[in-house]
């Protein structure tokens, strides 16, 4: 009985062994079941992903084209990456439709200029922007401004056709200056290609008061970036701003370069830079002409704005941000001259042009000749703002042949 009950226990635990190794072996498989599932899943999750990363790489090739289309001078699908707006100058208003004209003629095409005109007559040929032809690239263009705004309208104006260029053309960079102005459009171009247009920007020629805001030289002209037009559009629109004419004193209403630039600085917290090139402190925003800005010769009030700048831009033990004499006085990346008239405009392009094509192969002699012999003009042509070319003999001719030679590179498209 012993020896049978013994066997009978030992069955039960055989029984008990046997379903316990059955029930581990179907665990084990369902484990098997789920881990293989799960990993299909992962493996799906994963193949997913993946793809989305794959889709989402964008073509470089194609990127790039498109970026280089998007600044380049002579794409005829989109919008130029900037534009040079034209503002009417105050000195010689009788005389510009033919600065328009000169302007037309040599660089306003490559710098794509938007004329801001009061009376399309002022030039005729261009194609209005409100019009929708602000997608066509060929330039100059006009901005016509309503007859609500009169010529003498500098606020209203302005914040006319920056909302204007704004809305219609939408650059990446705007280029403001006026029909007295001289630009090396590709000078220019080079200059903004390192800017970036989603930060705010406002660059020129800055000058200073001992107890004004600074400001950039309307004369050599300033930059501003599409998102600063943004903002500052938006600025406007705020009934109490300090940004609009409306809520200004009357001095500030008419200067509108001054209202703009505390608004930049006061409202905005946008500030100047120093434009200067980095290698030998000179300028590439000039409120003078060629030969004015060489000999040094420039207005007194001008220079005094010059000496309050390193309370911004920090001290300048070598120049004191004064703007230099002679071949130093210009950066060979140059953008901008002033107080250029239509016959002196066109025989600077002429000259920077001539040296440019032959370089080497023109001497500083036949630079001189050219200059003296051909079409550059003198008084009263070159207007009372301008000087004339000097003397044969001047020893200023060294200095002036540099800066022609080093700048002539801006003339190209």
């Amino acid at each position: 009985m012993r020896h049978r009950g013994r066997n009978v226990a030992e069955e039960m635990s055989l029984h008990r062994r046997d379903n316990d190794v059955s029930g581990r072996a179907a665990s084990t498989q369902r484990k098997k079941r789920f881990h293989s599932v799960l990993h299909q899943l992962i493996a799906s999750v994963c193949s997913f992903v993946l793809f989305i990363i794959v889709i989402s790489i964008p073509n470089t090739e194609d990127e790039q084209t498109n970026a280089n289309t998007r600044g380049g001078l002579n794409d005829v699908n989109i919008p130029p990456s900037f534009v040079t707006v034209v503002l009417p100058s105050v000195v010689n208003p009788d005389n510009r439709p033919l600065r328009l004209d000169s302007i037309a003629k040599t660089w306003g095409p490559a710098s794509h200029a938007v004329y801001v005109v009061h009376n399309s007559n002022e030039y005729p040929e261009g194609a209005p922007i409100e019009d929708g032809q602000s997608h066509d690239t060929t330039f100059p263009q006009v901005c016509l401004v309503p007859e609500t705004i009169k010529f003498d309208d500098g606020v209203p104006r302005l914040e006319y056709v920056i909302r204007t260029i704004h809305n219609t053309i939408d650059p990446d960079f705007a280029f403001f200056v006026n029909d007295h102005t001289f630009v090396l459009p590709n000078h220019l171009h080079q200059f903004l290609k390192l800017l970036d247009c989603s930060k705010d920007l406002y660059v020129g020629h800055a000058l200073k008061g001992e107890k004004e805001t600074a400001f950039n030289s309307g004369a050599s002209g300033y930059v501003l970036s599409r998102t600063t037009m943004r903002r500052l559009i938006a600025e406007w629109d705020k009934p109490d701003s300090k940004c609009s004419g409306a809520n200004v004193s009357k001095w500030l209403q008419g200067n509108p370069g001054l209202l703009t630039a505390k608004c930049f600085q006061e409202v905005m917290g946008i500030q100047l830079v120093d434009t200067r090139d980095k290698e030998d402190g000179s300028h590439k925003f000039h409120a003078y002409g060629l030969v004015r800005t060489t000999t040094g010769n420039v207005d007194q009030w001008y220079l005094n704005k010059h000496e309050h700048l390193d309370s911004i831009f920090g001290v300048d033990g070598r120049y004191h941000h004064m703007p230099q004499k002679g071949a130093s006085c210009c950066s060979k990346d140059t953008i901008s001259f002033h107080y250029v008239e239509a016959a002196e405009n066109i025989a600077f392009w002429n000259i920077l042009q001539t040296v440019l094509q032959q370089s080497d192969g023109i001497s500083d002699e036949q630079i001189k000749e050219t200059m003296l012999t051909q079409d550059w003009p003198q008084r009263p042509d070159i207007g009372a703002y301008s000087h004339p070319l000097p003397a044969s003999q001047s020893p200023i001719w060294n200095d002036m042949i540099q800066v022609i030679r080093k700048i002539s590179s801006g003339v190209t498209s």
